[in-house]
Parts: structure tokens; C-alpha cells; sequence
């Protein structure tokens, strides 16, 4: 099943144009069972910005900032961006173990680490209770940058566009090609029984479900537009967790970029915490293992104000980061 909802959504993406019985107790022992402690996973993703390196001219102080952060962050699972060769010392520093996976991107973990996906986008952790998750991490191009294509404003070797249409075929050419290979690189996880799977990053895309007509209207921007990206993989199970969390783009809109606007500038959700299965994905037929997870909190994390859920100051990076928390429901074995 979870093959066929990937194939279904790499053929849209590419031609499309938008708990069992428990034993008896013995007279001298019954009583109430005690409800099981739902196990909690939790994990965020960070673009450090240039490992870390430019919150200040002393980048020394810079990294000890962005330690600083991710220690205020306080998760299981820290994927992050940008972080050029520092993974080891920040890991070190959190007392995690480090998991490099591309040129830009890595896994801290306080989980055991047992090993990586083939196409190395992914980490395969188990947790104390024996849970495995997968934690990928993406970095997609940056430029061109759609947003900045629609309101005019020049950025690398974007050319100017003026309909949604246009926005989505640009977004196709700029990260098409990463996000198939990450998407195939996820199929093996994607059919693990039992399995958080998670999808971090900096997409440099919006959410598919973000520009939506009323959230257009509201930010005064062309559209809608269901950005190609985020609609890959959702399509293929992954939902994304802040709106699972905060469904209403326009009262919660969680945008992470920018910390640090230009004078003309988007301000957008692009760091983004994708994951399956949740309580609302369809589940395999014909499994055994029927546990879901369902998102608990999420949190925008960053300087104080108006959509900064989680507060950490000083703030190091130009992004700010998203915190979720997920939370495991009860397993089913069919017979």
C-alpha cells in the first residue's frame, strides 16, 4: 500500500500541473491494571546559518549561541541545516550522538543510533522503549526562491513570475529532482511496521498548506498556490505536523523565515516537520502492528515575538526552528 501511494505520488508530482486481550489475574494478585505511560518522542529542525557561525563576528561566541539554542530546544531528535563542519563538536557539546548525513545536514540524537537510510537522507534510531524512528533531513535548493519570484524581488538567478501556475513549475525545476531522490529513499522506512517516520528540514518551499485562498487574501500575495513539494510527500502518507497542530494559516501561521527580514522580504513557513504515520494517515492493510502517533505540540521556536511560540534569546540563526512532540497510541495485533 505505502508503495503504491509512492508511486501514485511520484506520477502527480511529474505530470500533474498543480491493544489485544490481557491475561487473567489470579485471585491473589487482581486488581486495577495501571494505564501504560504513552511513550513520547520529540524532534525539531534548525538551520543553524553557516554552522553556527553568524550571529555575531566572533564566531566562537556565534556557536556557543547556537549551542545554547539547541540545548533550550530540548528534544530527542535535533535535525539540522547548514551545519558546514561543526555537527561533531555541537553533538558533543549536547552530549548526543551525530549522525552526518549530506554536505548540509545532520542527525543529534540522544537515541541509539542504528544506522542510515541507502541513499543517506535518513537515520534509523530506536529509543529506551525499543521504538524505531527514522529521522530524515532535507536541505532543498534555495534558489530560485518562488516567494520572491511572485512579489519581485530579486535573489540568485530567479526570473520574475506572476501566477501560481508559473510558482509551481519553477518550484518543480528548483527541487524536483532532490525531493524524488528523498522520496525514494524513504519507501523502505515508509513500509516499516511499528516505525516513526520523520522528515525534517529547510524545504526552502512553502507548505502546500499555507497559501490557501484565505491566506492570500489576509498577506495580500498571488494565489493560491499548492506548492509541489510538500504535496509530493504528503501525498505519499508524510502529514505535516505544525498544521496537524494548528490547522488555520492565517492565525497561526508559523513562519519561520525570516528572524532577520530585508527591507522588502516574504515572511514564510519553510522549516518543516513531516512525518507518518499519524492518526490521520491511512494505514497499511494486512499489518500487524496498527500503532499511530499523533502530534501532541508544536511549537515555532525563536526570538521573542508575534510567532514565536517557544522563546530562546538570543536567537543565532535566520531561521527560527519548529519543535514537535509526538506521542504514541496504543498498538492493535490482529490475530
Amino acid at each position: 500500500m505505502i508503495t503504491r501511494m509512492i508511486v501514485a505520488s511520484l506520477a502527480a508530482f511529474l505530470h500533474q500541473p498543480t491493544p489485544g486481550p490481557q491475561p487473567e489475574a489470579s485471585p491473589a494478585t487482581a486488581g486495577p491494571v495501571a494505564a501504560e505511560t504513552p511513550e513520547r518522542v520529540s524532534i525539531a529542525t534548525y538551520n543553524i546559518w553557516v554552522g553556527g557561525e553568524k550571529a555575531s563576528t566572533d564566531k566562537a561566541a556565534s556557536r556557543a549561541q547556537t549551542l545554547a539554542a539547541m540545548k533550550a530546544l530540548d528534544v530527542d531528535v535535533l535535525a539540522i541545516q547548514e551545519r558546514r563542519e561543526f555537527a561533531a563538536e555541537y553533538a558533543s557539546g549536547l552530549g548526543y550522538s551525530v549522525v552526518p548525513l549530506g554536505d548540509s545536514t545532520a542527525i543529534l540524537t540522544r537515541f541509539e543510533v542504528l544506522g542510515t537510510s541507502r541513499g543517506m537522507f535518513g537515520a534509523k534510531l530506536r529509543t529506551p522503549q525499543g521504538t524505531i524512528v527514522w529521522a530524515f533531513n532535507v536541505h532543498f535548493p534555495a534558489s530560485p526562491y518562488q516567494p520572491y519570484q511572485l512579489a519581485g524581488i530579486e535573489y540568485g538567478d530567479g526570473r520574475f513570475v506572476s501566477t501560481p501556475a508559473q510558482a509551481v513549475t519553477e518550484a518543480r525545476l528548483a527541487r524536483g529532482e532532490p525531493a524524488l531522490k528523498c522520496l525514494r529513499d524513504l519507501d523502505h522506512a515508509l513500509r516499516e511496521e511499528g516505525a516513526l517516520v520523520t522528515l525534517c528540514g529547510d524545504f526552502n518551499e512553502p507548505s502546500h498548506l499555507d497559501w490557501t485562498p484565505a491566506a492570500v487574501r489576509a498577506w495580500n500575495r498571488i494565489g493560491p498556490v499548492d506548492w509541489p513539494t510538500t504535496r509530493l510527500f504528503n501525498d505519499a502518507g508524510l502529514r505535516d505536523a505544525f498544521r496537524l497542530a494548528h490547522p488555520d494559516p492565517v492565525a497561526r501561521p508559523g513562519w519561520t523565515w525570516t528572524p532577520r527580514p530585508e527591507s522588502r522580504d516574504v515572511m514564510d513557513r519553510i522549516d518543516l516537520v513531516l512525518a507518518a504515520p499519524l492518526t490521520t494517515t491511512e494505514r497499511p492493510t494486512g499489518t500487524s502492528n496498527l500503532a499511530t502517533w499523533r502530534v501532541i505540540d508544536a511549537q515555532v521556536a525563536g526570538e521573542r515575538g508575534p510567532v514565536t511560540d517557544l522563546v530562546i534569546e538570543p536567537w543565532p540563526s535566520d531561521h527560527r526552528a519548529v519543535k514537535v512532540t509526538f506521542e504514541r497510541t496504543a498498538a492493535s495485533v490482529s490475530p
